[in-house]
């Protein structure tokens, strides 16, 4: 049985407080296949405090939070699918994010 533990987000930022630990928020909308994942990278996020803050996340853990997007459009939050074990994480400012998702961590308390 997964485990259940509370995602603690806040609108706007692109981490999450999980178990004392900021995670990465990833979109479900990015997903490639059943483990794989791709996001851009946006020229006018590069230097900004949000993405700063998720690729310390993602370099700093083999977590992530990945949440349940609302519209493809806004890629406004709709909840959170889960917590999943990572792997082969490459940040690449041209070709984006891209990493395999190895194992379910958690499903999020409601």
């Amino acid at each position: 049985m997964v485990r259940r533990v509370k995602i603690n987000g806040v609108r706007g930022r692109w981490v999450a407080e999980v178990e004392g630990k900021w995670l990465a928020v990833l979109h479900h909308l990015h997903r490639r296949g059943a483990n794989g994942y791709e996001a851009a990278i946006l020229p006018e996020h590069i230097g900004t405090k949000r993405l700063d803050d998720l690729l310390t996340a993602l370099r700093e853990n083999d977590l992530a939070v990945i949440q349940r997007d609302a519209d493809p459009d806004t890629m406004a939050r709709d909840g959170y699918v889960g917590v999943f074990r990572f792997t082969d994480l490459l940040i690449d400012k041209n070709t984006g994010i891209s990493l395999r998702f190895t194992e379910r961590y958690a499903d999020p308390k409601t």
